[in-house]
């Protein structure tokens, strides 16, 4: 592993052996093949709150999210903070990311400060899976992601919209996927 290459992986599916759970694994067995260090939090297990949009003592710091919520999600924002590469995976409910995923990502406030960025830098990246076509709401999730990044000084470094899936054994079928998959995990 080269020094610098930490990965953290954001699973918002409450589903161990669900479609985002296949893409995840798919994903982190890449990277690990191309030298990255990979951690990954089950955010369904976790528990913790969204933002609570508070301002008291995240912007008060520069070197650190400082979130003043105290919950599972504090040491994932250090974590997230520290790594070079985080990557966010979820299912899409209603034309949107998970619940625990969205509340995960408005969390990310606490990583924009007034004079910077704690994001500055690093690699996002998105997987996204959907029983439906790209437009029942994964094509919403990438701008979500994109903007995110962009306004925390990332790189959206690339996503996987897989969609048209019904089930994993469907998923595993469509070796464009997993040639996606393998080959965006290639390029960082």
């Amino acid at each position: 592993m080269k020094k610098g290459k930490t990965a953290l992986v954001l699973n918002g599916s409450p589903r161990a052996k669900g479609n985002t759970a296949v893409v995840t694994q798919w994903f982190e067995n890449a990277l690990r093949r191309n030298g990255w260090a990979v951690t990954r939090f089950e955010l369904h297990r976790l528990s913790y709150k969204g933002c609570a949009h508070c301002s008291t003592t995240c912007k008060k710091t520069s070197d650190r999210p400082g979130c003043a919520l105290d919950d599972h999600l504090t040491p994932v924002l250090d974590e997230i903070a520290a790594a070079r590469l985080i990557a966010i995976a979820s299912p899409i409910y209603c034309w949107s990311v998970s619940g625990c995923t969205k509340a995960a990502l408005d969390r990310f406030y606490c990583l924009f400060k007034n004079n910077g960025s704690l994001a500055d830098g690093k690699k996002m990246v998105g997987l996204f899976t959907a029983g439906g076509d790209a437009f029942a709401g994964a094509d919403l999730a990438v701008e979500m992601l994109k903007r995110i990044a962009e306004y925390g000084k990332a790189e959206c470094a690339g996503t996987i919209a897989a969609t048209g899936c019904d089930s994993p054994a469907d998923l595993r079928r469509r070796k464009d996927i997993k040639a996606a998959v393998d080959a965006l995990a290639g390029k960082l």
